[in-house]
């Protein structure tokens, strides 16, 4: 699965860092949600080892609670993000 999960700063004004190391070859979907489950951001990956780590840059939305969302092909791990 995934491992050394980070998401920061938490909470935020704009930018959310966000890595993860997949230890194995897996398709990974990163997506994140604000409340009523609208997507803001997806991001596949196929066949995907290694480390991962992108910016997310929220400035442009409204404040407020989002989720992050990494979709594993072995479930979910969910991270709330706030942004303030």
């Amino acid at each position: 699965a995934i491992t050394n999960l980070e998401v920061y700063p938490n909470p935020s004004r704009d930018i959310f860092n966000v890595s993860f190391i997949s230890e194995d070859k897996q398709t990974i979907e990163v997506r994140v949600l604000n409340t009523i489950g609208e997507i803001v951001f997806i991001d596949n990956r196929i066949d995907f080892i290694g480390e991962y780590s992108h910016q997310f840059n929220l400035k442009d939305y409204s404040k407020g609670i989002y989720f992050l969302e990494i979709k594993t092909e072995n479930g979910f791990v969910n991270k709330k993000l706030i942004l303030q």
